[in-house]
């Protein structure tokens, strides 16, 4: 499986891609991404803090309730998975950067079923509102954690 460097390179990697698709007016697609994005970021985050040189894939451990921490694409079972809880819980300094990205981004359900709708429920407003509450300085999530240098 992924190392940290592979998710911070993965995560890097897909944002020039958001970037590409925001500037081609695909909404719906580069919404998608960022959630990917901040998939990525928190599992990065849960390698570093955990010392994990890999994050764990499903034949790992034998427990599978340990496992299914690990194997999610749930924003808020990451967060406490990558110690991350702290930053962007209800009195951290990202408090409002999580929850604008989490509460808009999951208002439908579960981020992954994007990919499956055939109309975009994302305009332009709304993706780079969600772009911002991602990268924008000095408060965005990933601007937050390079200060403290957690990515």
């Amino acid at each position: 499986m992924a190392t940290s460097s592979d998710f911070k390179s993965i995560a890097e990697q897909r944002l020039k891609t958001v970037e590409f698709l925001m500037a081609n007016q695909e909404w719906g697609v580069a919404v998608y991404i960022m959630g990917f994005v901040l998939e990525c970021v928190l599992k990065t985050l849960t390698c570093k803090v955990l010392n994990l040189s890999t994050y764990p894939e499903v034949q790992s451990t034998k427990n599978q309730k340990i496992t299914s921490y690990f194997l999610t694409h749930d924003f808020d079972m990451l967060l406490i998975i990558s110690g991350a809880s702290q930053i962007f819980g209800l009195s951290g300094e990202g408090a409002s950067s999580w929850s604008g990205f989490t509460q808009e981004y999951t208002k439908s359900g579960a981020w992954t079923s994007i990919r499956y709708e055939a109309i975009c429920k994302f305009d332009e407003k709304t993706t780079r509102k969600l772009y911002a509450y991602l990268t924008a300085e000095p408060d965005g999530i990933i601007p937050i954690l390079e200060r403290k240098e957690l990515w």
